[in-house]
């Protein structure tokens, strides 16, 4: 029941990282100019945030929030704090590929900006897309799991990783019950390792110079 919380958060976040990043990558990929300069400053001060100390301040003055609405508040911050390395990343290579042949023969049809950005431009950074979602999806499920188990994520009796590893605070627990809070501990280990594997897997087989 913990894991069905946190990977929850993590899939939430990741998808918001993902839609944020490309959104913000390719409009300022395409455009230049002053738009590439003003969204490019502006993720650049995001980018600038203590991520941490950012998520921990804002998760603890948000004691309004209803604990059914937690995870939900929780993947929002992590998203919305996540998203400028991938809008970058995206930016990049829209620079590099706005200047191929398709792009001067999408021109010569006539398509309009919104066509040659999300149906022309865009898939073709799918792989780079699809590998930073599962490490921010990894990043995301230990993000969720430390502020729970510092009491500013979800909280009892919403189960998550984090606050039953929370248990382990307590010294006598920590010794004699190993049993309550080592499997959450286990468990969001593999979940993490087994994700990033996932991605490095991932991104060996999108590479160009790996494909034979």
């Amino acid at each position: 029941m913990g894991g069905r919380i946190s990977i929850i958060v993590g899939l939430l976040a990741a998808l918001l990282t993902v839609v944020l990043g490309c959104l913000v990558g390719g409009i300022s990929g395409y455009y230049g100019g002053m738009t590439d300069n003003l969204l490019m400053r502006f993720s650049e001060i995001v980018y600038a945030l203590p991520f941490t100390p950012m998520i921990i301040a804002v998760a603890a003055t948000m004691v309004w929030v209803p604990q059914s609405q937690k995870m939900y508040t929780v993947a929002l911050l992590i998203g919305l704090l996540s998203w400028p390395g991938l809008a970058r990343l995206v930016r990049g290579q829209i620079l590099t590929l706005r200047e191929q042949e398709f792009m001067q023969a999408c021109t010569a049809l006539g398509l309009s900006d919104f066509s040659k950005i999300f149906k022309h431009l865009l898939p073709n950074v799918i792989s780079l897309v699809i590998v930073n979602a599962t490490l921010q999806m990894a990043s995301a499920v230990l993000t969720e799991a430390g502020l729970s188990f510092l009491g500013m994520g979800v909280m009892p009796p919403t189960p998550s990783w984090g606050n039953l590893m929370n248990l382990a605070r307590d010294a006598r627990i920590f010794q004699y019950y190993p049993w309550q809070w080592m499997p959450a501990g286990l468990m969001c280990l593999l979940t993490v390792v087994s994700i990033n594997l996932v991605g490095e897997g991932l991104r060996d087989a999108f590479d160009p110079k790996e494909l034979q």
